[in-house]
C-alpha cells in the first residue's frame, strides 16, 4: 500500500509547478517567510514531495525546515528538510518548538480537525504564526471534473468563510485574515471551457471555470495567542 501510496499520489496528482501557484502559498507563506527571524523554525503539515518547503530554501536558507506526512517521502527530501513520518495530530515535536507551520489542503480529509488544530496550537511558539487553506465549499456544487470537491473519494468536508474562523479562534488563534482563492479572469475564458467540455468530453473544463469562479480554495492566517492544552 506504501508504494501505491507513493507512486499513484505523490508521482501523479502533485505537479510541483501547479502546487507553487496556489495563491495562498504565493501571497501568504511566501511574503511571511522574507519576514520570519533569522534562523526560524518553520513546519509544513502534510508536506508530500516538500515542494513548499523547497522554495522557502530558494527564499531563506537560513531557516530550519520541518515537514511531516502520513507517506514515507524521505526519498524527495534534500538533506537540509527534516522530515517525520507521523500523523499532523500526534508531533513528536516539544511544546512550542515552532515559529511558523502551515497546512495546505489537508484538513478537508480529517474527521476531527480540531485534534489537529490543538497538536498545531500546542507546537507553536506564543505569537507564532499558522495558515490553514482548504477547498472552498463551493467546490462542492460546481460541475464534475478534478476541482469538483467530490471528485477526491478521501475528502470528508469543504470549508467556508465560518467553519475557518471557527476552528482558528477555537483552538487559541487570532484572526489575521481569511480569505477565498478564486481567479476572476476565468470568466474570459468561459466560452473555451465550455467549447472543450462539449467538443472533447473534458470534465475538467467547466469545473475550473466554476471554481474560479466561485472560489475554489479558502485560507486562514492566524497568530497564537493562548495555550489550549
Amino acid at each position: 500500500m506504501e508504494k501505491k501510496f507513493k507512486n499513484e499520489y505523490f508521482n501523479e496528482n502533485m505537479d510541483e509547478n501547479i502546487i507553487l501557484k496556489r495563491e495562498g502559498f504565493q501571497k501568504t507563506v511566501a511574503v511571511f517567510i522574507k519576514n520570519m527571524p533569522k534562523n526560524a523554525k518553520i513546519l509544513d503539515v502534510g508536506c508530500g514531495k516538500g515542494t513548499y518547503l523547497k522554495k522557502i530554501h530558494e527564499i531563506r536558507p537560513d531557516v530550519e525546515l520541518y515537514g511531516v506526512d502520513i507517506g514515507n517521502v524521505t526519498e524527495f527530501m534534500p538533506n537540509y528538510i527534516n522530515f517525520t513520518l507521523c500523523s499532523g495530530d500526534n508531533m513528536p515535536f516539544e511544546n512550542e518548538r515552532f515559529d511558523f507551520i502551515f497546512c495546505f489542503h489537508v484538513l478537508e480529509h480529517i474527521l476531527n480537525p480540531y485534534d489537529f488544530m490543538m497538536e498545531f496550537n500546542r507546537v507553536l511558539k506564543k505569537d507564532g504564526l499558522i495558515y490553514i487553506e482548504m477547498p472552498y465549499y463551493k467546490t462542492a456544487y460546481i460541475p464534475d471534473g478534478g476541482i469538483n470537491f467530490w471528485s477526491d473519494p478521501t475528502h470528508i468536508r469543504p470549508y467556508n468563510y465560518r467553519s475557518v474562523e471557527r476552528l482558528l479562534i477555537e483552538n487559541g488563534f487570532d484572526i489575521s485574515k481569511i480569505k477565498v482563492t478564486r481567479n476572476w479572469n476565468s470568466v474570459f475564458l468561459g466560452p473555451y471551457l465550455i467549447l472543450k467540455r462539449v467538443l472533447f468530453n473534458d470534465m475538467d473544463a467547466l469545473s475550473t471555470f466554476f471554481a474560479q469562479l466561485y472560489g475554489s480554495a479558502i485560507g486562514g492566517l492566524g497568530k497564537k495567542i493562548k495555550n489550549i492544552k
